[in-house]
């Protein structure tokens, strides 16, 4: 048969890694956004921190050319020589101007050059000598000199080459910067472009005389800022935006974008991203209060999530690792799982043959659609065998008359059959048919007019106050039931049911019958013992005169029922059985059905002892051996036996069909050893029942542990060992006080009870009557035996 696909179990696989699989997925994701963000954040940090450290020490440096500029050009010197003209025989006071003059550019700022000039002196200096300014602007036109429009401020040039007017040699000169030639630097050597410090002259003067320009290379300055050169730009701009510095990585293109964007930039200090040719930046700002200029730094994006993809990748071995486990542990879990369910799937397939369903189906869909056949299948079983539940009540019955169940077993087939267990009392009404002679039948009518008065009980008394009834040989039986009612209300009940059949009897049928009614009982196990008394006092139905319905408690108080059935040699039979001893088995069956048949006065009686044995064989199969007869075998051997002729057939009936299948049964079912060591413990029970035998004595003598001996006994016997010592020791002593003058006491103490009233209450018990009166009914029936024999001879 081809192999239907295991869809259900990749359902399931598939399910348990989603569900094992999605947590880590999202976890993973999680960790590794959470820690990108956190390191993202914290080299934006430390641009920023660098940028203003970079910040700090270029105005740091600055503010110390300023202080020293300030302090110097308000000396008193350069005050008095504004207003001198500085002719040659002041030589002197140009000579200390040119020493403060040397002396500023000898601090470590970094300056270039320093120019100071006075307009009412008509005179230039700088680090190459004194000039007329009329002179020195006519061979420098069209430059000017700047004009400061604060007393203080910074700006930036460019430095180009010229001849001195007194020298004819080639001298720095002062030109405004373009643009164009400030961003073609390089990324180190801005020596091309100087910072300036330009001063109005006299310092503290509304309108100045005179000015002083000190100039910086911007090369200079660039050795205070901080940078990365591997992946970091830092750039410096003035407040038109002119680039004064640039330090790192070249940028290419985007210097001119980032000119427009500090010119627009919103606040003081930020951050942004920004793009250029498929590549991500991120631009750190800081502006100056001091000067107006602007600092910026520039790193590529994937430089500050270089850490991140470091902590992704870490993120990925980790969530693989445990994806790899979740599969494994997905696989390996579902297979477990998924074991039960293949092998109902497997059986299913097995079952169903080699059609294909209609449909593809997974293995719950396959099994439901089988489990579902299955119920449907119950339900038309169940609707079936309610047809046959009066029938199925019946067999309960008769197994229930004839001593086949005990009390557990009866409330489960009661209830299973949903029969009535609602009652705390009951008595049994047995019917006899009269005699035939003056009527329209013959002998040959007993059954069906034994199944009519059946059928008759079964309308005219109700179905809350009886059970099923039952025809059991020439008897028809019926278990009257009351529930919270006296025993006199029952046997009133009892008595006006009895009257109401027997009426119905004599005007349907025509026929006289007789009708027994038992003691009152609350136990159904005493059932077989109110179905006796109730044909006991049917048979009698000569002491109630014309009436015809007798009771069992008006036969007299002294009246012992003397029971024709072998109890004691059934126990031993099937003690054989139980222990699969079939040469034991044999002749105890055939001595069994001889007693039978010698103490029924009838083939009906006869045909009624037959039918209790059969019954107690099916109750002991069932208890030691259940598979042994089948239940419908059951109801065909109860058939079979109404159609046997007992005297000649029935031990060969009762061995073939009983007896061998419950011993094979027994055999199949139990161990040679435990067999042996079961016979032996009857055995030493039969030997030495009149000693302190237990359990212990057995288990040292077979040296295995007592416990164990008591299980397996019980398991084997279907008793314990204890009670069944104590059986056989009653049943000894029924024999002897039935064979022997032995006194009770002496009983008692051969059978090791501690004093004789202990056994005469277990015998009561056991017995409803003292050991005494036992033995005088049995011998008045054997008596009564002994002269029914000598009149028959």
């Amino acid at each position: 048969m081809k192999t239907q696909p295991n869809r259900y179990y990749a359902r399931w696989v598939w399910l348990i890694f989603i569900m094992s699989a999605l947590p880590v997925i999202l976890l993973g994701l999680f960790s590794y956004g959470k820690s990108s963000g956190v390191v993202r954040e914290q080299m934006n940090k430390e641009t920023a921190l660098s940028l203003q450290q970079t910040q700090m020490n270029v105005e740091h440096s600055l503010k110390v050319v300023d202080q020293a500029a300030t302090h110097f050009l308000g000396s008193k010197i350069i005050q008095t020589a504004l207003n001198e003209p500085l002719r040659p025989d002041q030589f002197q006071m140009y000579a200390q101007v040119k020493t403060e003059l040397s002396s500023l550019q000898r601090l470590d700022t970094g300056i270039d050059d320093i120019q100071v000039w006075s307009k009412s002196g008509n005179w230039l200096i700088n680090n190459e000598g004194l000039y007329r300014l009329d002179s020195w602007l006519a061979s420098h036109a069209p430059e000017e000199l700047p004009e400061p429009a604060a007393p203080s401020e910074w700006d930036a040039g460019a430095v180009k080459a010229s001849s001195s007017p007194a020298t004819g040699e080639d001298r720095a000169i002062w030109a405004e910067p373009s643009n164009e030639s400030a961003a073609s630097g390089t990324a180190d050597d801005f020596c091309g472009i100087d910072v300036r410090l330009l001063k109005r002259l006299p310092l503290t003067a509304y309108r100045g005389s005179g000015a002083a320009l000190i100039r910086i290379p911007a090369c200079g300055l660039s050795r205070l800022i901080s940078v990365n050169a591997d992946h970091e730009a830092v750039l410096m701009y003035d407040r038109e935006g002119r680039m004064l510095i640039k330090k790192g990585v070249a940028l290419d293109d985007m210097e001119r974008s980032l000119r427009q964007s500090v010119l627009k930039l919103p606040r003081q200090s930020g951050q942004y991203d920004t793009s250029m040719d498929r590549r991500s930046f991120t631009v750190t700002y800081r502006q100056s209060d001091y000067n107006g200029w602007t600092y910026v730094s520039v790193v590529p994006l994937d430089q500050l999530t270089r850490s991140s993809r470091e902590i992704g990748w870490f993120t990925l071995y980790i969530c693989a690792g445990l994806l790899l486990l979740s599969i494994m542990a997905s696989l390996l879990w579902s297979r477990r799982l998924y074991r039960p369910i293949a092998q109902i799937y497997k059986e299913v397939l097995s079952q169903i043959g080699v059609a294909a369903p209609r449909k593809p189906l997974d293995e719950i869909q396959m099994i439901g659609e089988q489990v579902h056949t299955l119920f449907d299948a119950k339900k038309r079983l169940e609707s079936r065998l309610e047809g046959q539940t009066g029938l199925l009540r019946t067999f309960v019955m008769v197994k229930l008359f004839l001593f086949g169940m005990k009390e557990g077993e009866i409330a489960e087939r009661m209830e299973s059959l949903g029969m009535r267990q609602n009652f705390s009392r009951f008595c049994v009404l047995a019917l006899q048919l009269g005699a035939l002679d003056n009527t329209r039948f013959t002998g040959k009518d007993i059954d069906l007019l034994l199944f009519a008065v059946n059928n008759m009980a079964e309308e005219l008394i109700a179905e809350e106050r009886r059970l099923q009834p039952i025809v059991l040989g020439r008897t028809q039986a019926t278990v009257l039931t009351g529930n919270d009612v006296s025993d006199e209300r029952l046997l009133s009940d009892a008595f006006a049911a009895a009257r109401l059949m027997r009426q119905t009897a004599a005007e349907v049928l025509g026929l006289e019958v007789h009708i027994g009614i038992s003691l009152s009982y609350r136990r159904l196990p005493d059932v077989p013992r109110a179905y006796e008394e109730a044909v006991e006092a049917a048979k009698r139905h000569a002491v109630f005169g014309e009436e015809g319905i007798g009771c069992f408690a008006d036969l007299g108080e002294n009246l012992t029922l003397h029971y024709a059935y072998p109890f004691a040699l059934q126990s031993e039979l099937f003690d054989a059985v139980k222990l699969a001893d079939r040469e034991r088995a044999r002749p105890l069956l055939a001595e069994m059905l001889r007693q039978i048949e010698e103490s029924s006065p009838n083939a009906h009686d006869m045909q009624y002892h037959a039918v209790r044995l059969l019954m107690n064989v099916l109750g002991l199969a069932s208890g030691v051996a259940r598979q042994a007869i089948p239940m419908p075998r059951q109801q065909a051997l109860l058939d079979e036996l109404f159609q046997l002729s007992l005297p000649e057939s029935g031990e060969a009936w009762f061995m073939e069909q009983l007896i061998e299948p419950v011993i094979a049964g027994i055999e199949g079912q139990t161990e040679v050893r435990h067999r042996v060591l079961v016979k032996q413990m009857v055995e030493m029970v039969h030997a030495e029942f009149d000693t302190d035998l237990t359990i212990d004595t057995c288990a040292d003598r077979l040296h295995y542990n007592a416990s164990y001996l008591g299980t397996l006994f019980r398991k084997s016997m279907d008793v314990a060992f204890s009670v069944y010592l104590a059986q056989y020791r009653h049943h000894i002593a029924l024999a002897w006080l039935k064979e022997t003058d032995m006194p009770v006491k002496e009983i008692a103490e051969r059978l090791r009870y501690n004093n004789s009233q202990n056994f005469i209450r277990s015998f009561r018990k056991t017995e409803g009557v003292s050991p005494g009166k036992f033995r005088e009914s049995a011998r008045e029936a054997d008596e009564q035996t002994s002269r029914e024999a000598s009149i028959g001879g």
